[in-house]
């Protein structure tokens, strides 16, 4: 009779076991998912970063992208004269510059808030983070607050949020 109580609470031992390891599996195979989509994440940004280095390595594709800048803002009713009248006065490359800039900024302090929400940026590093992006959406020479807004469809939804309460 002992024996049979012995082996029952054995078997109630083993299977606890077996549960303990299959939940921790599982979370291994959780921890690894989200590894592998901040890594996807990451190498997007880096993907991105070169395709723009590459523009701004090339005279033409400057060019042509400050003469398009520059045509939209002249044709747009919500740029004031006074912007006008300044990117009018300045070398089309540098239109295209501030431009690119202002995209890849807002793009890497994406994958920042990216790594940030997903565990593996600290809060002391991401609060540094945030208050450069704060610095750079608050000053107009930048054209980070203007090149968020004027893409605001292409955000993520969280990161759309954040920035949104560091301009309020």
């Amino acid at each position: 009779m002992k024996a049979l109580k012995l082996n029952d609470w054995l078997q109630v031992v083993g299977m606890a076991a077996i549960v303990a390891s299959l939940i921790f599996v599982g979370l291994q195979l959780k921890l690894s998912q989200e590894i592998a989509i901040a890594a996807q994440y990451q190498a997007r940004s880096d993907s991105l970063r070169e395709q723009f280095s590459a523009y701004l390595e090339s005279e033409a594709g400057m060019r042509v992208i400050g003469k398009e800048l520059l045509g939209d803002m002249l044709a747009s009713d919500a740029v004031p004269a006074e912007i006008k009248r300044w990117a009018g006065e300045q070398p089309v490359e540098e239109l295209a510059f501030r431009a690119i800039g202002a995209y890849v900024s807002l793009k890497s302090y994406d994958n920042l808030y990216f790594q940030y929400q997903s565990g593996f940026l600290s809060e002391e590093a991401w609060t540094a983070a945030r208050v450069q992006l704060r610095q750079g959406l608050d000053d107009p020479r930048t054209w980070m607050l203007d090149t968020y807004r004027r893409n605001s469809a292409i955000w993520r939804a969280s990161y759309s949020e954040m920035i949104a309460s560091l301009v309020e």
